[in-house]
């Protein structure tokens, strides 16, 4: 299927979303504590851990160039848009292909062409934005043109300079992915920002909001660096959860509604978002609510990213249908979230991840930063309907 003939999509109405949960061209990873399901189906597919680049603070374990059969892949998108038009509506229902760098998987573009065929799906992308040849603008040309909104590519960028950025990326990778988030722009493609905050690019933060804005970016997902996979070389550099939270909430409250708009999902946000009486976080982040999945090169299946070890596997796409796996999640709930304290802000999976190591640092860390942000809270209105974010916003 070329370009000219690939169909247009129809409009669909964007989603009712309570006041501040993300609009538009913004989006917030959200769920109902009561039914335990997100509000937006999103399926996380990884089907190779293969890249261009070896970034000094990459979570994953390795970069083999193991790869998910392309039969399975292309199966999943046609499981999942089943799953989402049977317990959601068309386009409430996200397929999101990250890596490794997805641009090396040889049927990136097939699992797209699926994904467009179902008139079902939202289709995301996260990318290190290096790999800008004639045929990924090709590709890239004709997702927009057949997707329009419902296309989101997330870049990595981790400096508002080649300084910063190239610290962790390996010289001359700001100088790449500046040409292809200005490709992304010319095309009108819907594109949000990762961001990891480690010591040495903390104070970046104004400039990459406003370089973000010159770029036409959507939305900025500022992550904590944690310490896994290749990480843990560099976990000096990392910052207390605190210190991260401080900085981004100083910047929220100083600044005007469109830059307020790119931080759409952050603890900031959801913080602000309560205080006035919007919305009541829930005491849980999502991980394992319906909806969320995570699945490897192995076709092991998870709840979220963070959620990665065989411990928290609930099945293999391989040698089942998701629509089975997806009935376990319930039992990785009660697991995850039964009495455990009420960790209101935390992502379940850093919490486990440090208590498994017995890491005492960043057990305390997490708690301070719950701690700061409940004293806050605890006298706002919460009027608003209850609710369950990702707090972490690795997706």
């Amino acid at each position: 299927m070329t370009a000219a003939t690939l169909p247009i999509l129809p409009v669909v109405p964007m989603l009712q979303t309570p006041e501040g949960l993300g609009q538009g061209s913004t989006y917030v990873m959200w769920g109902d504590p009561e039914t335990r399901k997100l509000e937006t189906y999103h399926l996380i597919l990884a089907p190779t851990h293969a890249c261009n680049l070896r970034c000094a603070h990459c979570y994953l374990p390795d970069h083999a160039r193991n790869l998910l059969p392309e039969a399975v892949a292309v199966r999943l998108v046609q499981e999942w848009a089943s799953i989402v038009l049977a317990e959601r509506d068309p386009y409430r229902g996200i397929f999101h292909v990250k890596g490794g760098e997805p641009f090396v998987v040889p049927y990136l573009d097939r699992i797209a062409r699926r994904v467009i065929e179902t008139r079902a799906l939202q289709f995301m992308l996260t990318t290190n934005g290096t790999i800008l040849t004639s045929t990924t603008r090709g590709l890239l040309a004709s997702w927009q043109e057949a997707l329009g909104g419902y296309l989101t590519i997330v870049v990595s960028l981790d400096g508002a300079t080649a300084r910063t950025h190239d610290l962790l990326r390996g010289e001359g990778s700001y100088d790449r992915t500046i040409p292809f988030l200005e490709y992304l722009r010319g095309l009108g493609v819907k594109t949000y920002l990762n961001c990891v905050l480690h010591q040495l690019n903390l104070d970046d933060v104004p400039a990459f909001l406003d370089l973000a804005q010159s770029l036409g970016v959507s939305q900025v997902n500022f992550l904590p660096l944690v310490p896994k996979g290749y990480g843990a070389g560099i976990r000096t550099t990392q910052l207390p959860h605190l210190v991260i939270h401080e900085r981004l909430r100083r910047v929220y409250e100083s600044v005007g509604h469109a830059t307020r708009l790119l931080l759409a999902g952050s603890l900031p946000h959801i913080e602000g978002g309560e205080q006035a009486g919007r919305f009541a976080a829930a005491f849980e982040c999502v991980a394992a609510y319906r909806g969320l999945f995570y699945i490897r090169p192995s076709g092991s299946v998870h709840s979220c990213p963070n959620l990665e070890d065989d411990r928290h596997a609930v099945g293999n796409v391989t040698t089942e249908a998701l629509y089975e796996i997806h009935q376990r999640l319930g039992t990785l709930y009660q697991s995850l979230h039964l009495g455990v304290p009420n960790d209101r802000y935390l992502c379940s999976g850093e919490r486990l991840r440090y208590s498994d190591a017995a890491d005492g640092s960043n057990l305390r860390s997490l708690r301070v930063l719950q701690q700061d942000i409940l004293a806050r809270t605890s006298t706002s209105p919460a009027l608003g309907r209850r609710v369950a974010f990702c707090v972490s916003r690795n997706w």
